[in-house]
């Protein structure tokens, strides 16, 4: 498991269960770690002030309707507790989350999961403007490999100093 050291036991207990419910490989549990590392260094009280977005995996206001789950319990919940929502969130995607890339479009852009690393996500648009960071060479275009970007450099540091 990536970034353990991180984690309490109880974290730790918690997310080999989720990686065990989705009968996902411990590559699989990585490749979620390193997108909560991305979204919020693995904090369940982190929030993006301009979104709103809250937690592990950056829970939008309209998730935590979708999910049935109040805002403010949420923002205010356990890494263990929003680890179940986080499980949630993921029960329409977790059988095609087989990449890294296609972990960080559940999260980010659904639609896109199995989609070519080349694909256009993002371009001139409002969305294009919220993730403009993630614009490596600046043409206008995030592409979902452009996206995966940071996340990805996340993972391979973490498997650098994988801890038992």
């Amino acid at each position: 498991m990536i970034y353990s050291n991180k984690f309490t036991y109880s974290q730790k207990k918690a997310l080999k269960t989720l990686r065990d419910n989705f009968f996902w490989s411990e590559d699989q549990l990585d490749y979620l770690i390193a997108c909560m590392m991305f979204e919020s260094n693995c904090n369940p009280q982190a929030i993006n002030k301009i979104s709103k977005a809250i937690g592990l995996i950056q829970f939008m206001p309209a998730t935590c309707k979708y999910l049935n789950v109040d805002y403010e319990m949420l923002k205010n919940a356990s890494f263990e507790t929003q680890l179940i929502y986080v499980q949630e969130y993921f029960k329409p995607y977790y059988k095609r989350t087989r990449t890294l890339n296609d972990m960080y479009m559940a999260i980010l852009m659904p639609k896109f999961i199995g989609y070519s690393d080349d694909t256009n996500i993002f371009s001139k648009e409002i969305q294009y403007r919220q993730n403009i960071g993630l614009d490596l060479n600046k043409d206008g275009i995030i592409t979902k490999a452009e996206a995966c970007n940071k996340v990805r450099k996340l993972y391979e540091k973490g498997k650098m100093n994988v801890w038992v």
